[in-house]
This record gives structure tokens, sequence and C-alpha cells, in this order.
């Protein structure tokens, strides 16, 4: 069925490929990129590890984001904090927002989302804009739920408490969307001075939104024993950024629509066309495409270990070790490669709209229209693979390694 658990889709869509194997790559039809070692950093930051409170040494970095324009590089992280009481069950957290120079790797500001003798998060997410802006989400010990604004500077231009668990998503020109769910989802929509747009309660649970457009799962609930449980026939809708329904299509009874594999199970293309990944029994995968009008344009039976992702107008399919490519009408290209897989194989969209794939001691970045590689780049000993949270844009690449961020500057096209 539908998932309403927004919290679960990060660990499900980092799900193992079939197998370790080994592959090797057929260049044919490729123009050559040099492959280049992934030297030493340009710098390593001071440690991302608060020593405020009672947190444990264990430093999770949620998210990485660069901001070239303002030259500045966000870390969103948190840190388990050991409870000095039984009174609670809840995991505690202690979540830090800190921004580095990208040109030294100083830390210019570092916000913690606790004051002294104040509640700790127990869960957080944040996103941010182009222009440096950080939206952050948390929800605390003491059940209050917050959504902040930061500039880049670190001051908070605003600060919203919400009543419910919430979701935060960007539209085509960076307005926020705040999707707050209990039994119906409050849908608000704010400008970037935190003026609110527009807003609407509908029924159902946001799954996704992006392009202008918002995807809800509007499946009918059946009470089981203290929780509601969707029904069979999953149903999703389909909105426009003014909050009016577009369409709707009601799956079959024999649909799973969380799928199987990895990557994106729902995704939105750059011009408001959707994708969404179901399970049908007896049959297997399909992905379904609906058009900018949100309207099931065709459905595409794909493998079940498929790793699905999406960058622009396209989405590619990583099979063992075949990539394809994809666009809203068909098949435009496909490239094999012959490289140790790690254990969590993925392919990544990076910061500015390429796919990042990187293997056990190889990494490429690859052109999203048709999979030539933009780089290429090998790992040793000393500079391990990427196999932790990181970040590329602009030739550059950002990854953390312990508890601490490195830049590793690529050679640029023009250089090479």
């Amino acid at each position: 069925m539908l998932t309403l658990n927004k919290r679960n889709t990060k660990t499900w869509a980092a799900l193992l490929l079939s197998g370790v194997l080994l592959f090797s790559m057929n260049s044919t039809g490729y123009a050559a990129v040099q492959s280049e070692p992934l030297t030493k950093p340009a710098w390593t930051s001071p440690s991302l590890m608060q020593t405020q409170v009672n947190t444990e040494k264990d430093v999770l970095v949620k998210e990485i984001n660069a901001v070239p324009a303002k030259n500045l590089v966000y870390v969103h992280s948190s840190q388990p904090v050991t409870k000095t009481s039984s009174a609670t069950t809840l995991a505690w957290q202690l979540d830090t927002l800190q921004a580095l120079d990208a040109t030294t790797g100083k830390v210019k500001w570092n916000y913690i989302f606790h004051e002294k003798s104040g509640p700790y998060t127990t869960y957080s997410n944040s996103i941010y804009t182009s222009y440096g802006t950080a939206y952050v989400y948390m929800e605390y010990s003491d059940g209050t739920k917050k959504v902040y604004s930061f500039n880049t500077s670190g001051k908070t231009n605003w600060v919203r408490t919400v009543n419910a668990p919430s979701d935060l998503y960007l539209l085509n020109d960076e307005t926020l969307l705040v999707a707050s769910s209990s039994v119906r989802t409050a849908i608000s929509l704010y400008d970037k001075k935190g003026k609110l747009i527009t807003e609407k309660t509908i029924n159902g649970a946001v799954l996704q939104a992006g392009s202008d457009r918002i995807v809800v799962d509007a499946s009918k609930r059946i009470k089981v024993g203290s929780y509601w449980q969707p029904a069979a026939n999953p149903k999703v809708e389909i909105y426009d950024r003014s909050l009016t329904r577009l369409s709707f299509y009601q799956f079959p009874s024999n649909a799973n629509t969380q799928g199987d594999g990895g990557g994106e199970s729902l995704a939105i293309l750059n011009d408001g066309s959707v994708i969404m990944r179901a399970n049908f029994e007896n049959t297997g995968n399909k992905l379904m495409g609906f058009g900018t009008d949100g309207k099931l344009a065709w459905g595409r039976s794909i493998p079940g270990n498929a790793f699905v992702q999406t960058a622009g107008d396209g989405y590619t399919l990583f099979t063992g070790s075949k990539l394809e490519l994809y666009n809203m009408k068909g098949k435009v290209t496909e490239r094999t490669f012959k490289d140790q897989q790690p254990v969590l194989m993925q392919v990544k969209r990076t910061q500015d709209g390429q796919y990042q794939l990187d293997f056990a001691k190889t990494g490429y970045i690859v052109d999203p229209k048709t999979l030539e590689d933009v780089h290429v780049y090998t790992t040793s000993a000393s500079v391990p693979s990427i196999i932790s949270p990181s970040t590329y844009v602009n030739d550059v690449l950002y990854t953390i390694q312990n508890d601490t961020l490195s830049k590793h500057v690529l050679k640029s096209m023009s250089t090479k």
C-alpha cells in the first residue's frame, strides 16, 4: 500500500541491489574522460562534534548542502544524548546546523537546537534554497514542533510552531511547502519572508512535492486495533501549486505502491511529470508515468531489483551492471560498468542535477541527458571510497570522513 511514513522513505531508498558483484565498463559510444585521482582534500574542517551536555561521541550527518553563490557549505548533524532519566522512551538527540566557509573550511556559525535545561530534539529534517536560506524542521522531546528559516549569517528569518508532524518541500520558485499530517493534512505555502501565501486542509497525506506539483496519498483507511491502515486499491491525487486537484488515479487491489528494489519510489520531474513505482502481484514491478496534466500516460515494466533515480526531465534504472536512461517518451540510451560495487550501491542526483555513481574504488559524475562522463575519479587507501554522506556541485565534491568535512576539487572540463 501507499506508505504514510515519510520517515522510512530514505531508509527504503537505500535498499541493497542484489549482490556485490564485479562488473566491467563498456565505453563504446562514449567520449573518453581521463580518470583523475581523488587526491588529498583542499581542506578538512575541524571536528563537527558538539561537546555540550551529555552527548555521545557519535555524529550522524543528516544533510550536506553547498551554496556556491554564498561560498558556504551547510552541515546538518545530530548526536545521541545519554539519558539521565528513565521517564521517557524517546530517542533524544542534539541537533546542530553549521555553516562552513567553502574556501577555508572554517566554521562561520553554528546553531544548536537546544537551550540549557530545555527539550532535546527527537526528529529533524532540512532543505536549502539556491540562494542560501536553510529551512529546518524539528520535533522536541516536550512534544513541540517547529519550522525554522535561517539566513546565511546564521540568524533566524522566522520560526513557526506547527501542531502535527510535518515535512518540508520546495516548489519551483523555492516557495516553501509545509505539510502537517494528523487525521488530515494541512498544506501551507510560505514565501521567503515567511509570509503565508495559501493554505488548505485535504484528506490524505503528502507523499512528494516539487516542480509545482503535489502528490497525495488519498487511500481509504481501515482501523485495525488502535491504528489506521490503508485499504486495498491505493489511490493517489495530484495537485498544482494553487492546491487545486488536477487528477486522481486508483490503483488495482493487487498493487503495492512501495515496490521493490531501491531508489526513488515516487518522483516529480522538472516539467511537472510524475513517475511512481508499484509492484503488481503476479506481474511484477512497473513504473507509472503521469503527464504534466496529472493523468496517467503509461506503465512500464521494470526489473524488481532496479534502482530508480531521477534528474531533470528524465530518470535512470540501474540493474546489475547496466545504467539505462529514459524520459517520458521512452528509452534514450544505456551504458554498462565494470567496477566493484560497495554493499550499498546507489545512483544519486547531484546538487547541480547530474548523476553520481560511487563504486568501491571509482566514482563517476555523468551527464543526465546522455550518460556521458563528466568526471571519473579514483580513490585510494588514504582517500576511502565515498560511502558516507557527500554532495557534489560545480566540480567540487564534499565528503564526510568520521566527524569532519572535506573538500575535493575535480578538474573542470575546460581544464582537462
